[in-house]
This record gives C-alpha cells, structure tokens and sequence, in this order.
C-alpha cells in the first residue's frame, strides 16, 4: 500500500503537520521543567506523562531533516547547501545565544562574561541557554549529508536499512541492554560511521521514501506505544526520591527510537482530507510550519518570564499546557514579524 497523496500546491502535508507537532512538543517540554526538579505525588505523574508522551521532539525534527535535505543534489550543489544551512542556522544560532548570555546575565544578577574565550565557550557549550545543545549535533548532520548524500539512489535502501539496523544495535539497545544486564562492554564496538544522531538522520529517509506494508506499520505502531509505555512506567517507577532514573530515557535510547518513528511513519500514512479542504487551516499550518525555526529560538524566554509576568506557579497545568499554547501562538507571531523586517530577517530566517 502507498501512502495517502498528502500533498497540497505541491507540498507534503504531513510532513508540514510533523513539523508544527514537532516544534510544539520542544515548546510544551519546556514548560513542563518541573519535572526535571523531580517534584512528589500527582504533580510527578502529570510532568513524567508529558515529558514522556512529547519526548519525539528533537528525534522527529531530525528525521524530518533527514527526509528532506538528503536530495539537496537534486536542487543544487554542496556548497549552496552548506551556505544556505549557515545562513539559516549558524547566523542564528550564534545571534541568539549572545543575546542569550546577556539576557541570562541580566536575569540572574551576575556578571556579563566579556572575554571571547569565555564567550565562545559559552556559545559552543550552550552553557547559558541550554536548550540550544540541539543545534550542534544538528550542525554534525549537516556536515555529514554532503557524504552520505552520495550514496546512489539505486543502492540507498539497502546501504540504509543496513546502517539504521547497525547504529540501533549499537546506540539505541546495546547500552541499555548491558545496564540491564549489569555487563561491562568495549564502547569501540558501537558502528563510527552512524554515530550521534545519524541514526534519526537515516530514520527519516528510509521511513519517509520507502514503501513501509501495513503488517510493519502495526508492529511499529506496537513497538511505539511499548517505547512509550517503558519509558513512562520505567521513569515513574525506577527513579529515586530526589532524582531522575535515566534507564529507558535519552533520546537515543530504544524506547524513544521506536516511539519517535511510530509518531512519524503514522503522520505520513494518515489522511488529512479535512484539512486539504480547508483553505484557513492550510494558511495557518504553513504559517505555523515556516516559523518552526524562530519558536524554536525565542521560546525559551517565554519559558523565563511569563510565570513571573502572569504570577502562575511553574507547576500550575495551566502554565505547563495553556502557557505552552500561548508561548508558541506568540512565538509564532513574532517569527513572522522578524521575517518582514530587513536585519531582523537574517536573525529568523
């Protein structure tokens, strides 16, 4: 069975619906800080279901990497492409996290570090922002696609299946296997040619390109919700009192491997008729969709104030869901309005 024709004027909507759920879930993670304080009672059961059930964020903005920029040879050569990645997020990056450093200077009372060691280390290391750690492994990828890339079209599928079954082994089920098991293993074992995110990178293209059956798409779909139901019963029941047990987490854990693809490969084959028909909708998700990048910058300060502002509890649900909505319409806003402003543009491209 293909997948449902999901295309709008030439666009892909699932792919557009991926990324808005996408950029929302790493919006809602945020405010749900709290469970990060490893807070007692119901309040650790609501923040462990939203930590848990939104964790796809960054794995599923990979794939969607992965997807769309792996036939960047199709459109132009490897160094528009690299020039185009640096203007539309080294620029940014780099902007933000001074802006960043400053703001956390400024919020927090201390000294506004001056000297460009400090400075540099500071932006490399996120040391100040640290949701901004998800642009250097982004940055790897995008160093690795003008190799990867050249792998023939004809020979993809095979060299790919081979490499995502290799790094899973080896990242994904291997390191937990051996805690489970209490066994000490050789790391150099784990497969150098699909390290860091590269297997989400992979994930993508395979998941997004090729034909997935039905029977596949249920054992992933199973396979998700167990990843889900492991990761959520594992974290709630395995962690101590006074801290975060981190046995079925990370974003390269199995758990959030299976769960991540599942969210991705029933996006693809699901129908958005109601939406296609819908002229307002399509506006507003293409709206949504191309300010992913800017509400991914700016919402972090959101995050900062807007308990202060509002007077809301950083635990209140309103704030860890309601304020998550408001944040990301705001973010989304202001994106667009960056992006019509000459300079300011360069800054949210």
């Amino acid at each position: 069975m293909t997948p449902p024709d999901n295309t709008q004027a030439g666009k892909q909507i699932w792919i557009d619906v991926l990324t808005v759920i996408s950029c929302f879930a790493v919006v809602i993670l945020h405010t749900n800080k709290i469970f990060w304080e490893r807070p007692q009672g119901r309040l650790w059961v609501t923040a462990n279901i939203i930590e848990t059930v939104f964790y796809y964020a960054v794995p599923v903005f990979f794939m969607i990497s992965g997807y769309t920029l792996m036939d960047y040879r199709q459109r132009y050569n490897s160094k528009t492409f690299l020039q185009k990645r640096f203007r539309r997020t080294v620029i940014p990056f780099i902007a933000w996290s001074l802006f960043g450093l400053w703001l956390y200077s400024y919020k927090n009372a201390i000294p506004l570090e001056t000297g460009w060691r400090d400075i540099v280390s500071s932006t490399l290391t996120h040391r100040y922002v640290g949701i901004y750690w998800f642009f250097i492994p982004l940055f790897a990828i995008y160093l690795s696609l003008p190799v990867i890339s050249l792998i023939p079209q004809d020979k993809r599928q095979k060299v790919f299946a081979y490499s995502i079954a290799c790094a899973f082994i080896s990242y994904a089920v291997l390191p937990t296997a051996a805690k489970l098991l209490m066994l000490d293993y050789d790391k150099a074992i784990q497969a150098p040619f699909v390290g860091g995110y590269l297997l989400y990178t992979l994930l993508g293209y395979y998941l997004g390109h090729y034909d997935i059956s039905r029977r596949i798409r249920i054992a992933l779909y199973l396979s998700g919700i167990a990843g889900l139901c492991l990761h959520f019963f594992g974290t709630l029941y395995l962690s101590p009192p006074d801290g975060i047990d981190h046995t079925f987490k990370e974003y390269l854990n199995f758990p959030c491997v299976l769960y991540s693809a599942a969210i991705f490969v029933y996006c693809r084959y699901s129908h958005y008729h109601w939406l296609e028909k819908n002229p307002v909708a399509i506006r507003l998700l293409h709206l949504a969709k191309t300010a992913a990048l800017g509400v991914y910058l700016l919402h972090i300060y959101f995050v900062w104030y807007v308990p202060q502002w509002l007077g809301l509890p950083e635990q209140s649900i309103v704030f860890r869901v309601g304020g998550a909505v408001g944040i990301f319409l705001a973010c989304v806003a202001i994106s667009h309005i960056f992006r019509r402003i000459p300079i300011l543009c360069a800054l949210i491209p």
